[in-house]
């Protein structure tokens, strides 16, 4: 029997071995047991097998976590943790002075399970405004009744009570304060230059950004902007599919996503500096210039997967009735616009960008408008000294051109001769005659000139609108926005489909 029991013990051995530990406290939350106030209490290392050890682990509800608790070969658990039932039965260790110290060895398998913690949960805290309104009471009361002196209070205990009341009352104080800074902050956020403070203000929202309250709805109501589709240069990688991804949050602006469509419209509309925006919005310039470089590339790819090119249905259900008299088979107009930009350093550059026209370095680009006068294609900016012709090769058109049906019309400025380059299409060009060799037009081809230029003036018409609307085009084109000026042309020409229409007299569906 003797040696069945030592067999068990030095069983136990092998999984909870009985090192002495060098810790002399417990581990466990809310546990004050120590070796030298309890040395009748047994102490148990952590056991060495991993699955075991991740069972106490659960059980004791602590984590490993670097600087804050960590299992070693001293850290132990002690034995009020255990059910009676995990123990071996008692064995003395020997006669010598310990005191009352046994041994007790733990069974194999032995989890703790005995825990202050696990008993019922306090009750919970009042609310911060319920105590606060106890406390109010509680004050009220003792201001209605004044503190007298108790017989056989003594003079300490009632200087205490009257410090106890004052605290009170300047507690009170200290609310009323607050409630009334509140009310400041509130007032202060009203007059803030806010997209919220002025939604309301038809006159100047339109001022502000070129959109009634309605188109700015239909604007938003487009993009459908939000926290994850709205991506950062420093918070987006590219796929190799070419689709954009969020990678890690970034560091968020507190404006909001409606504020930061108002300083990208306004930047567009004013013209502003960034530094301006930056003063009017409270936040700093580098702010500013992302929130830009991020709505400037979100507007091109949204307002971008538009389908423009329209069908030759739809062109001739919205047909104005000037077009559908004089010109019903017209699909497109063409035109070419330019912008002033800033004399770059190298002269190559200023050579291939200088414009006889503007007499000034220029990015020429190529544009078209359905006969309703919506904008249809708007191409890349190319360099000033770049030809009609050219233009029209190099912006890609022609590929388009290829959908539209054989017999309708292309109408151009004179310039544009490039009645050779749509026989593949099977178009016809419609642009005013040329004088040629002779001294003076025919008075037929005066009158073809005036009826064309009759018709054709809604495409200058609408490049007039998006430079009058955009006074960004107002000031030469600095350098550094380069890199950028093909989404701002874009964005600027499609965002102008968002305002009321050049030519409003369409005709009546069939």
């Amino acid at each position: 029997m003797v040696c069945l029991v030592l067999a068990g013990i030095v069983g136990s051995i092998l999984i909870f071995p009985f090192a002495m530990p060098k810790h002399d406290h417990c581990c466990v939350p809310q546990c004050t047991s120590r070796r030298e106030k309890q040395p009748d209490l047994s102490f148990h290392v952590f056991p060495s097998d991993p699955e075991l050890r991740r069972k106490w682990i659960i059980a004791i509800k602590r984590d490993e976590k670097e600087g804050v608790f960590a299992i070693t070969s001293n850290t132990v658990v002690c034995g009020l943790h255990f059910q009676e039932s995990s123990f071996f039965p008692k064995v003395q260790l020997s006669a010598e002075p310990l005191g009352k110290r046994v041994c007790r060895r733990l069974r194999s398998g032995a989890v703790p399970s005995r825990f202050a913690f696990s008993a019922d949960a306090a009750p919970e805290r009042p609310s911060h405004e319920e105590r606060l309104r106890v406390g109010r009471l509680r004050a009220e009361e003792l201001r209605a009744k004044p503190v007298k002196p108790k017989r056989g209070e003594t003079e300490s205990e009632r200087k205490l009570k009257e410090e106890v009341a004052l605290w009170k009352e300047r507690a009170l104080a200290c609310e009323k304060t607050c409630s009334s800074l509140k009310l400041e902050i509130t007032e202060l956020r009203s007059q803030l230059f806010r997209y919220e403070n002025i939604k309301n203000d038809p006159e100047q929202l339109q001022y502000l950004c070129g959109l009634s309250p309605d188109n700015w709805l239909r604007l938003w109501d487009f993009l459908r902007p939000s926290s994850d589709t709205i991506l950062s240069e420093r918070s987006a990688k590219t796929t190799a599919k070419g689709r954009l991804i969020a990678q890690g949050s970034g560091r968020r602006s507190h404006l909001s996503l409606e504020n930061e469509l108002l300083i990208t419209l306004m930047r567009l509309r004013l013209g502003r500096f960034e530094n301006e925006l930056a003063y009017m919005f409270c936040c700093d310039e580098a702010t500013v210039s992302r929130i830009l470089k991020k709505w400037i590339n979100y507007m091109y790819l949204m307002l971008g997967s538009i389908p423009m090119w329209p069908a030759w249905r739809d062109v001739e259900l919205s047909m104005p009735e000037s077009f559908r008299v004089a010109y019903p088979l017209t699909y497109i107009i063409l035109d070419a616009t330019e912008l002033r930009c800033e004399v770059p350093a190298a002269l190559d550059l200023q050579s291939t960008n200088y414009s006889a026209y503007k007499s000034h370095t220029t990015v020429k680009g190529l544009v078209g408008i359905a006969p309703n006068g919506a904008f249809t294609f708007v191409s890349q900016l190319f360099p000033g000294a770049i030809s009609d012709r050219q233009l029209v090769i190099e912006s890609g058109i022609l590929k388009l051109l290829e959908s539209v049906p054989p017999g309708k019309n292309v109408m151009a400025d004179r310039g544009f001769d490039i009645q050779d380059l749509l026989v593949k299409q099977q178009l016809l060009l419609n642009i005013p005659p040329f004088k040629g060799s002779r001294t003076s037009m025919s008075k037929e081809d005066v009158v073809k000139t005036q009826k064309i230029a009759s018709v054709r003036i809604h495409i200058e018409r609408c490049i007039g609108r998006v430079k009058r609307l955009f006074h960004i085009f107002d000031k030469v084109i600095p350098l550094t926005l380069y890199g950028s000026i093909n989404q701002i042309w874009t964005v600027c020409c499609l965002l102008v489909n968002f305002t009321d229409q050049i030519v409003p007299d369409t005709a009546h569906s069939k």
